[in-house]
């Protein structure tokens, strides 16, 4: 391999996961629904922002999960700044308890997921409210997350081939 394309392929390594995110953030924003809108869109960046944080914290750094936060606000028209908050607030708890993650059973990660998942709708829930002035409904929020669980293992597999294969081995 030459210089100029190693060069690339390792700004490629770097830059994947970020890329990732914001791919995810154009999916959520994307005027598609699901199975006629009967099924919410997963929340991918929250799946890409936990699984990078257990596995591959040093592939994105908080600068560009705020980043991707911050276009998922502009994109979907939350207030600014909330879609960041929440995920560098997963981030931080993930990467905290990331010792613990590592060598467990994808179960075990996943159960990990859903608990993180609880957590930052919680937060969206409780600051929505708040913002609004009473206490919003939870059903299409808890659909929605529970579709995001529910897609997790799909793209902790895809994601984990991608760190094995290209990040690690290559």
């Amino acid at each position: 391999m030459g210089y100029r394309a190693e060069t690339l392929f390792r700004l490629f390594k770097a830059a994947a996961p970020t890329l990732l995110g914001v791919l995810g953030v154009l999916v959520l924003a994307a005027p598609i629904r699901l199975f006629e809108g009967v099924a919410p869109t997963p929340i991918l960046p929250l799946v890409i922002v936990f699984f990078w944080s257990v596995y591959g914290p040093d592939y994105l750094p908080p600068l560009s999960v705020f980043m991707i936060g911050l276009l998922q606000d502009l994109l979907t028209g939350g207030p600014l700044g909330l879609w960041p908050a929440v995920y560098l607030v997963t981030q931080y708890i993930v990467m905290s308890q990331r010792a613990y993650f590592l060598g467990r059973e994808q179960k075990v990660v996943w159960l990990g997921f859903a608990l993180a998942s609880a957590g930052a709708g919680l937060i969206l829930w409780l600051v929505m409210s708040l913002m609004s002035g009473v206490l919003l409904p939870v059903r299409h929020l808890l659909l929605q997350f529970a579709a995001t669980v529910l897609i997790y293992p799909l793209f902790g597999i895809a994601f984990g081939e991608l760190h094995r294969r290209v990040l690690v081995e290559a």
